[in-house]
């Protein structure tokens, strides 16, 4: 049984851009953590909220589709 490209990562639904996301906030987790750590400070919360904005603007981007002529 052989997996294309495409069966793991769809071209377009919502999979896509649940899959964005979470990439989103696996990043955003990850770079917090480590800037926490590297750095010994503790950045505020509106970091996670600037993050959770970048989800919602993900999830509800909605490109118009052009027609080709």
């Amino acid at each position: 049984m052989k997996f294309s490209k495409e069966d793991f990562w769809p071209k377009t639904g919502k999979l896509k851009k649940g899959l964005i996301i979470l990439a989103i906030v696996v990043l955003g987790a990850l770079g917090i953590v480590l800037v926490e750590e590297q750095n010994d400070v503790k950045l505020s919360k509106r970091v996670p909220m600037i993050i959770a904005f970048a989800c919602l603007a993900v999830w509800f981007y909605n490109p118009v589709k052009k027609e080709r002529t």
